[in-house]
């Protein structure tokens, strides 16, 4: 059983995956709060899907970016899982999840996540056979830098403020905004992520795992 942990941003998400299934997720809002919030989740998950610390055979954690507190919470909790149990650890960046959870589509695809200070978090991916592919690094704009930058038509998901949708909407058929279930990055996705890097034997070091940041 693999436990899926993301805390990067204001939005939350646990999920529990035997390898198979997907047996049991939860995402919610922690805004500031996820201290108080994750361990509860993680402990209702377990319950909910009939299981216990003792049957986890795997950890993975988002790495950021995103929140600074938010990151490091979710990471210190997934290391101290690991470690304490002797347990492979996967990390993964968080717009990687979020475009795991997208269908393929032969337009780019820019995978937002809130900066804060009417700022936006980006990177653009590409469908190549099986799997969305990173084509550029992750960057940090405003939103009007953003709108800039897409020149074809282009979807887009994640994180979107009112600011950014109005920036976003001027833009007209260049932009296509799915509907706001697309937009959840969701925990399951993670551990689908997980278990791939898991059976590839491509673990990561606890020890080498450190909060992505970008400034």
């Amino acid at each position: 059983m693999l436990l899926a942990i993301d805390t990067a941003t204001y939005r939350a998400s646990v999920a529990l995956h035997d390898g198979v299934t997907l047996r049991g997720e939860c995402t919610w809002e922690a805004v500031n709060r996820h201290t108080v919030t994750l361990a509860s989740r993680i402990t209702e998950l377990l319950q909910a899907s009939d299981s216990t610390p003792e049957a986890l055979s795997g950890v993975a954690v988002c790495i950021g970016p995103g929140s600074y507190t938010g990151v490091r919470i979710g990471i210190a909790v997934a290391k101290g899982l690991a470690m304490t149990r002797s347990l492979p650890l996967v990390g993964i960046p968080t717009l990687d999840i979020l475009a795991a959870g997208q269908p393929p589509d032969p337009r780019p695809l820019y995978a937002l996540f809130s900066a804060g200070r009417q700022r936006v978090g980006y990177a653009c991916y590409r469908w190549q056979e099986t799997a969305w592919e990173a084509e550029t690094e992750i960057a940090v704009v405003t939103w009007e830098e953003l709108a800039q930058r897409i020149t074809e038509p282009t979807l887009i998901v994640g994180e979107l403020t009112p600011e950014g949708l109005g920036c976003l909407s001027a833009l007209g058929e260049r932009v296509v905004i799915p509907a706001a279930a697309w937009h959840l990055r969701r925990a399951g996705f993670l551990a689908d992520l997980g278990w791939k890097r898991l059976r590839a034997n491509d673990p990561s070091d606890p020890h080498q795992i450190i909060p992505l940041y970008l400034h």
